[in-house]
């Protein structure tokens, strides 16, 4: 079976999303393999705008499985918002839309983190960055630190997980500064109810 990468080659806004969406049709599988919650991709659809900024824009194409790969870091606030945007719209998600249990999570702190960095850097300095969280995540993905949408399934152990974060490596991120008090884990895992697949 063929395959085909669409890659940007520059900072973004190249259209990667309405190319992505123009050719899925020609394939059985769309996957959105790094990145996170940034801009997103604008596809129109029927007249409408959708903005994606999780899922695959292969969404659209009927009988497209979409996966978001491991290597992305995901908003889990947003991902559901989003689904529930395209279910809305009658983007049918069951057994089409599967998220790797590799993929990081983004967690509020680290939202708060990447804008409080972003502000103490000397202007010249600054790199612009979205302040949603993406940079520390990577950080902590990177130094083996991060939590991953696996570690949802055992909750007791993401609480400790999570506090060992918050407590170490965020800490130090942030000059040693404390980001949040770590709190009784609420989180719940994604995708069940919902049309989705943790695999």
């Amino acid at each position: 079976m063929p395959n085909l990468a669409v890659v940007g080659a520059q900072w973004g806004d190249e259209g990667k999303g309405k190319v992505v969406d123009l050719l899925a049709e020609r394939f059985d599988v769309v996957a959105r393999y790094q990145g996170g919650p940034n801009a997103g991709h604008t596809v129109t659809v029927g007249g409408k705008r959708h903005a994606l900024h999780h899922v695959p824009s292969g969404v659209f194409r009927e009988g497209v499985r979409v996966v978001i790969g491991n290597g992305t870091v995901l908003d889990l606030a947003k991902l559901i918002e989003e689904m529930d945007g395209l279910a809305a719209a009658g983007v049918d998600l069951e057994g089409r839309l599967f998220i790797s249990d590799r993929a990081h999570v983004i967690l509020p702190p680290m939202a708060r983190l990447d804008e409080a960095q972003e502000d103490a850097a000397p202007g010249a300095s600054r790199i612009g960055t979205t302040r949603k969280g993406i940079g520390p995540a990577y950080e902590t993905k990177a130094a083996r630190a991060g939590i991953r949408m696996a570690d949802l399934r055992d909750l007791p152990h993401l609480e400790g997980r999570v506090r060992d974060l918050l407590l170490g490596r965020l800490a130090r991120l942030s000059g040693g500064r404390r980001t949040s008090t770590p709190r009784r884990s609420r989180a719940r895992p994604t995708g069940t109810g919902r049309g989705s697949s943790v695999t």
